[in-house]
């Protein structure tokens, strides 16, 4: 077991590199007990984990929103907010941090993060609320509560929150944008095939490897692309830079810096040495990852962001033609 003066050394070093003032409990000269620190040990980590979903959430919702006449079939309201429910893989020590910051108990869906000026905050919605009922229909996970609000075409989206044990009910206008939801799943840097439905993961070791809110969106607007376009049948070096390409315009679109893009998935690939190579027929797609970067995506990247800079010079349309 970690000695009181380690746990006291790691919850100051979590505040301080995660860009929080100084926790009045992590002084060096306050002596807690064990659970106590524990305590503030959880709520830190609920932070960390807020923030990051927040960070997520602001991408995602720009891509999604800016690229919507891009994903096809794969369209529908919007709410801009990222919910949590109880994970057991979290443990009992983060979900009883999170109710006592948020007021959120077990079992429960409340939003944790809202983007400015999405339809959820323009209706009221607040950090914080439970969500009980979307669109008339009890919601049993975060997915109900998206793909419900998705589903809606009978124009304000009515819904049920908690709030301080008071129930209160919203009307929230529907924005349309691209469909897919990005969810945070804990893990190393590596992008994910596991989807939730029509939605995908972002992993927290991408999410911590990005070093801007641009190399951020390379990532969502790839895995984004992937979701709408439905290039994740047969995996393989084409499939990945078609990704690319109509990730790279998502993201342009947005606002973002695809300028980034090759340094970063040059910084990813000395990451992971395996996924270097175009011999796929040596290697084989069990052993290279999906999201491989081979020497022909690489080059690709580079002609693409060329292709897309020209047209934003010349103040063309971004439209990246046929995938």
């Amino acid at each position: 077991m970690r000695s009181t003066a380690a746990i006291s050394l790691a919850v100051g070093l979590l505040f301080s590199s995660a860009g929080c003032s100084t926790h009045p409990n992590a002084t060096p000269d306050r002596k807690l007990s064990d659970t106590a620190l524990h305590e503030e040990f959880a709520e830190a980590s609920v932070r960390l984990y807020v923030r990051r979903h927040a960070r997520l959430l602001a991408v995602s919702y720009a891509i999604r929103t800016a690229g919507t006449d891009l994903c096809g079939d794969a369209v529908g309201p919007i709410l801009g907010i990222a919910a949590w429910r109880s994970n057991p893989l979290f443990g009992r020590p983060f979900f009883e941090a999170l109710e006592r910051i948020y007021g959120v108990w077990a079992g429960s869906i409340a939003v944790v993060a809202i983007q400015p000026g999405s339809p959820a905050d323009l209706a009221g919605i607040r950090i914080g609320d439970q969500i009980l009922q979307v669109a008339g229909g009890a919601i049993h996970s975060d997915i109900d509560l998206f793909d419900r609000a998705a589903a809606f075409e009978d124009g304000a989206i009515p819904i049920a929150l908690l709030r301080d044990e008071q129930e209160i009910r919203v009307a929230v206008e529907p924005l349309l944008a691209c469909r897919p939801e990005a969810f945070i799943e804990i893990g190393d840097l590596m992008l994910t095939d596991r989807a939730r439905g029509d939605h995908f993961y972002v992993t927290s070791g991408f999410i911590r490897f990005a070093k801007t809110d641009d190399e951020l969106a390379l990532v969502v607007a790839h895995e984004l692309a992937h979701r709408i376009s439905g290039m994740r049948v047969v995996p393989g070096p084409q499939v990945e830079i078609r990704a690319d390409r109509l990730g790279l315009y998502l993201a342009a679109r947005a606002g973002y810096d695809i300028s980034v893009a090759p340094e970063f998935w040059d910084r990813v690939a000395l990451e992971q040495p395996w996924s270097l190579s175009d011999d796929v027929e040596h290697y084989g797609w069990t052993r290279v990852p999906p999201h491989g970067y081979m020497p022909s995506r690489a080059a690709a990247i580079r002609k693409i962001v060329a292709e897309i800079q020209r047209k934003i010079e010349n103040r063309e349309p971004l439209q990246p033609g046929k995938i």
